[in-house]
C-alpha cells in the first residue's frame, strides 16, 4: 500500500521529545516497513496547533488527496491527534478522505477503521483528543489569570514609554527611554488642557519625535485610556475571540504592578477633558 506520512508539533510540545517531527518520522517509517508500505511523501506543519485545519501542509495533503492522479491510499499520523485534536474537522476531512478512497490510520493507535469497533474506538480517540485541547486551553487561561492577578505581562506588545524585563520567569515592564516617558507625560498634560486626539496628533508630528515616527489620532486615544500609565496592570480587557471590550467587571486589575508614568491627578484631568469634548460633540 502506499501511503503519505503527516507530522505535526506545535509551538508548545516542539521540547517534548518523544512528538519531535525526528521522532515521529522515525516512527512512522518504522511502522510502514513492519506493514510492507511505501511510503510515497511526507507532509510536515512544524509550529501549528491542530486546533484548527489552517494548516500550510496539510491543506496541501488534502489537495493531493482530492487529485484524479493521487499516488497514496492512506494517510498516516504517530496519532490521531496529530491529524486534528478538533472533532469536527476530524470527522469532516476524514469523510472527505473516505471518499477518495483514502484512509487515516495511527502508527501508535491501530484501528480497523472499517468495523464497528474500530469506529468506536476511534470516535473515542478523537472525543479524549478534544478534551485535552478543550481542558489545556482552560489551565492555559487559568494560568494567565493567575500571572495577571500578581500584576505579571501576560503576552502581547509591550506599550509606549515601557520596556519589557525578566523577574525569575516572570516578565514585567520598567521605564523605556526618557524620550518616550517624556512624550506619554506630554501627552496626558495636552488632554488635561482640553486637547482632543487630533490636535495631540498634530502637534507631536509637528515636533518630529520620535524621529521617522508619525501620531494618529486613534493611537494617541488609545495611551490616554490605558491605566498601565498609572503603574496599574490590566488583563481581559478585551475578548480573545472577537475583540470586542469584555464587561468591567471581567477584568483584572492590579495596581503598583510597575513604575508609573503619570499620576492619578493627571490621569483624572485627561479622563475628565477627554468626557466632556466626547459629550459635547
Amino acid at each position: 500500500m502506499k501511503v503519505v506520512t503527516y507530522l505535526r508539533v506545535s509551538s508548545e510540545q516542539q521540547a517534548e521529545r518523544e512528538l519531535s517531527i525526528p521522532a515521529q518520522r522515525e516512527a512512522l517509517q518504522r511502522y510502514a516497513k513492519e506493514h510492507g508500505w511505501n511510503i510515497v511523501d511526507e507532509y510536515v506543519d512544524e509550529a501549528k496547533s491542530a486546533k484548527t485545519a489552517d494548516r500550510p501542509k496539510f491543506q496541501q495533503m488534502i489537495a493531493a488527496a482530492q487529485q484524479q492522479d493521487k499516488q497514496f491510499e492512506a494517510v498516516l499520523v504517530h496519532k490521531f491527534d496529530r491529524f486534528s485534536r478538533n472533532r469536527a474537522d476530524h470527522v469532516v476531512y476524514k469523510a472527505l478522505l473516505k471518499k477518495q478512497g483514502i484512509v487515516v490510520l495511527s502508527a501508535t493507535e491501530p484501528t480497523e477503521p472499517d468495523t464497528p469497533h474500530g469506529v468506536l474506538l476511534e470516535g473515542m480517540l478523537e472525543v479524549i483528543s478534544e478534551f485535552y485541547n478543550v481542558n489545556l486551553k482552560h489551565e492555559t487561561l487559568k494560568g494567565m489569570r493567575e500571572n495577571a492577578a500578581q500584576g505579571f505581562h501576560c503576552g502581547g506588545r509591550v506599550p509606549f514609554g515601557y520596556r519589557r524585563v525578566q523577574r525569575g520567569s516572570k516578565v514585567t515592564y520598567e521605564l523605556g527611554p526618557d524620550e518616550e516617558v517624556r512624550l506619554v507625560r506630554q501627552m496626558f498634560r495636552m488632554a488635561a488642557e482640553g486637547m482632543g486626539g487630533k490636535r495631540i496628533a498634530r502637534e507631536l508630528n509637528l515636533q518630529g519625535v520620535p524621529e521617522g515616527h508619525r501620531w494618529r489620532p486613534s493611537t494617541i486615544l488609545a495611551i490616554l485610556g490605558n491605566q498601565v500609565y498609572l503603574g496599574h496592570r490590566v488583563w481581559n480587557k478585551k475578548s480573545a475571540v472577537n475583540g470586542t471590550v469584555n464587561p468591567a467587571d471581567e477584568w483584572i486589575v492590579t495596581k503598583n504592578a510597575h513604575p508609573a508614568i503619570i499620576d492619578e491627578k493627571l490621569w483624572s484631568a485627561a479622563q475628565a477633558s477627554l468626557m466632556s469634548r466626547k459629550q459635547n460633540k
